[in-house]
């Protein structure tokens, strides 16, 4: 099975000092240490990597007061943390929580032969688990990260944990990655 790392949502709004939308500040440090270092892994061992990013149009009055006017398209918090690994890859944005809304990533995931992803990222009660759902309706192999995913409590970032669990989806910590667990035989 040919796997790809799939990083949703580091972006500016959702992390910065002046973030609109923040995930709770105590995730913030560690989830981004373990995301970087899975984008080494996946380098080193010539896995793609797909970075997913927010970018809503501004004439989505409605939907942008929900969100906080955040990742405008366009705007700076739209942009990637820079404190967020960049290594070569595959850049796709959305307008909607699930990544698969965005038919590019279809596309490049079909001619690409990738079956299985490696997800983490933001938020996990909301754009992590929809991408999740969307892949899983897609017959993609789903593995998630646990300790590379961040919510906006710790408490809602638990609870989505908990919800995932009760889904066909493997979700291990980076060291499982490292370690190969996500490549063994599911039961």
């Amino acid at each position: 099975m040919k796997q790809a790392l799939m990083i949703l949502d580091i972006q500016n709004d959702y992390l910065s000092d002046q973030s609109r939308m923040p995930i709770a500040e105590d995730q913030i440090e560690p989830t981004l240490n373990s995301i970087n270092e899975l984008i080494k892994s996946a380098e080193k061992s010539n896995v793609p990597i797909l970075y997913i990013r927010n970018e809503f149009e501004r004439t989505q009055l409605l939907s942008n007061l929900l969100r906080k006017f955040t990742a405008l398209k366009g705007s700076n918090g739209a942009e990637l943390d820079e404190r967020l690994l960049r290594a070569e890859g595959a850049y796709f944005s959305k307008k909607k929580a699930d990544a698969f809304s965005n038919p590019s990533l279809i596309e490049y995931l079909d001619n690409n032969g990738i079956s299985g992803l490696i997800v983490m990222g933001l938020f996990i009660e909301g754009c992590v688990t929809a991408t999740v759902e969307g892949a899983l309706s897609r017959n993609f192999a789903v593995t998630v990260v646990k300790d590379a995913v961040a919510g906006a409590t710790d408490k809602s970032r638990e609870v989505a944990l908990t919800k995932l669990a009760t889904q066909d989806i493997l979700i291990l910590s980076s060291q499982q990655i490292f370690e190969g667990e996500n490549q063994k035989e599911r039961t």
